[in-house]
């Protein structure tokens, strides 16, 4: 029930009135006061206080956040009711979306109704992902999220819901001028479940499923969420949401210090929390007339450098961030006491720092080559620094300093080549995922070779995993292969290499785009629809999730050779 009233405060607020009225002011008080004593009561009439903190942690930790934040802004920021200023919509969506976080992850606790479902975790996956989707579709479609005189086709509402939840960034229409504030903060909060919701959603499933699911089942959903260690998956939902909230929060100070500062506190607060979001997120949405490359921040070195960063955190995975922490406190106990054991980085951990260090840096090379060598290429705060921004985005995340429709021949090849790399597991980011082409790419030098163990770092992989990775390399460019064919016969006046950007741009969830996203037909934006939700998902998991499971008893049969050359 208090969910119900937060959700429809939320649809009031953003979608018919598109101002925080002081009624929606004082009923947002008030259930961020009933949310906070139904926490405290609970632990009043637990048996065990420090139980109930163990198990409900985060949702008292998240009252207590959104009451602090509600007492601040109603005592000592007066703009905060003042109408439809941006940051007062937006100081209101934090704190209902963190009352609606909340509350969603405890619904998810009633596993009885749903292991009686029997479902596939892959079933769940794609349905939680779909159910965003519609909801964000009925979002955009509301009165005031568009500028008065503009409407928003069912279409293009889903195309930009897609879009926003699979943190692509293709857009049909600019995102600065055709939707209004309340528009922006929709997207906004699409973004944020989709990059973060959707992975803590996913944990969660797997502990509500862990006592109704097969063996099968569990291992088909750790290798979907990345994690091997089912008992850890609490763990890693706290990480993830407290890591991902810190960068943001610290990314948003960052971008806000390197904003010009001739525009106002509340403009230049909005714009730094959206990029920082976008950027983490991988999602590449701006709301800026013409991105990053916009005059109001063109040449702000400063400001693509905390761009950067940020989405290389956000695409790394919360595996990869974990372990390195723990690498580094372990480190720094052991030059407090030599006799600590010395700490070693997982295999998954060096391969992807390995393998994305390489792309980063091999891809900013080839890039400045490509653009500044072999022709005069636009550039944005320094050549160097143009390339380089280039080659962070490509692999996830969207976000362009230059008009991608202008860049080099040779350039568009290494962007779709990067787009396809994409990131790594467990994070934001899309593709193939930077361990999958490492692991193909050794499997296949190994066939070559003879070799029969995998070997990476001095571990021996285990059997079958290159074979995977190369089904998963060969399923992607059939996958990409068949959809370029049908785009071709929807867009017959379009060259191939836009339509092959386009294409690439959308399975991998990177959002970038040779200017070409407005100009589909509707034909093909559903197939673009169709590709960025896949992408996000996984090819993978798709699959293996719509094929049938063979209940067959494996028979043995007689062995003969072929001839493959």
């Amino acid at each position: 029930m208090l969910a119900l009233a937060v959700l429809t405060v939320v649809v009031v607020q953003v979608g018919f009135l598109g101002e925080v009225t002081p009624a929606l002011r004082w009923l947002t008080a008030a259930l961020v006061l009933c949310f906070a004593l139904e926490h405290g009561l609970n632990w009043r009439l637990a048996q065990s206080g420090r139980a109930y903190m163990r198990r409900w942690g985060f949702h008292v930790f998240t009252a207590v956040v959104v009451v602090v934040m509600k007492l601040a802004l109603l005592i000592f920021f007066p703009w905060e009711g003042a109408g439809e200023g941006k940051l007062a919509m937006l100081s209101h969506g934090v704190v209902q979306g963190g009352m609606l976080l909340s509350l969603g992850l405890r619904a998810l606790r009633h596993q009885a109704q749903i292991t009686r479902l029997h479902l596939r975790p892959g079933w769940l996956f794609m349905g939680s992902f779909a159910l965003i989707v519609v909801l964000g579709t009925l979002l955009l479609k509301l009165p005031r999220s568009v500028v008065e005189g503009e409407t928003l086709s069912w279409l293009d509402a889903l195309f930009t819901s897609t879009s926003a939840v699979c943190v692509t960034g293709l857009a049909v229409e600019n995102t600065a001028h055709f939707f209004t504030p309340t528009g922006q903060v929709i997207i906004l909060g699409l973004i944020q479940v989709g990059g973060l919701g959707i992975m803590t959603l996913t944990f969660y499933l797997s502990t509500v499923l862990f006592r109704g699911m097969s063996l099968h089942d569990r291992q088909a959903l750790g290798e979907m969420i990345s994690e091997k260690h089912l008992a850890q998956v609490s763990d890693s939902v706290r990480y993830i949401v407290i890591f991902t909230f810190v960068s943001e929060a610290l990314g948003a100070l960052l971008l806000y210090e390197c904003l010009p500062a001739d525009r106002g506190f509340s403009e230049r607060v909005f714009q730094a929390v959206f990029h920082s979001v976008s950027a983490f997120c991988n999602a590449g949405f701006s709301t800026l007339p013409d991105g990053l490359a916009d005059s109001w921040v063109r040449e702000n070195a400063a400001l693509q450098g905390v761009i950067c960063a940020l989405i290389i955190c956000g695409g790394l995975g919360a595996a990869v961030l974990r372990d390195v922490q723990a690498w580094l406190r372990q480190m720094l106990r052991r030059l407090r006491d030599p006799a600590q054991l010395r700490p070693r980085l997982r295999v998954h951990t060096r391969l992807v720092l390995s393998v994305t260090g390489l792309l980063l840096v091999g891809g900013a090379a080839a890039i400045w080559v490509s653009e500044f060598c072999f022709r005069d290429g636009e550039s944005n705060a320094g050549t160097t620094l143009t390339a380089f921004f280039h080659s962070v985005t490509a692999r996830t995340a969207g976000f362009n300093t230059v008009d991608v429709g202008a860049i080099g021949p040779v350039t568009v090849h290494l962007v779709v080549l990067l787009m396809i790399i994409g990131g790594s597991p467990g994070g934001t980011a899309g593709g193939v995922r930077t361990t999958v082409f490492a692991t193909a790419a050794v499997h296949l030098w190994n066939l070559i070779r003879v070799t029969p163990d995998l070997v990476l770092f001095r571990r021996r992989l285990p059997e079958g995993i290159g074979q995977r990775a190369l089904a998963i390399l060969v399923l992607t460019m059939g996958w990409l292969f068949v959809n370029f064919a049908i785009l071709r016969q929807l867009q017959p006046e379009v060259t191939d290499t836009r339509l092959v950007f386009e294409l690439v741009s959308a399975f991998a969830t990177v959002g970038l785009s040779m200017n070409l996203t407005s100009e589909l037909t509707d034909a093909a934006r559903c197939l673009i629809i169709l590709n960025m939700f896949v992408g996000r998902i996984g090819l993978i998991t798709v699959v293996s999730t719509l094929a049938p499971v063979n209940r067959k008893r494996p028979a043995q049969r007689p062995t003969e050779d072929i001839i493959l050359a």
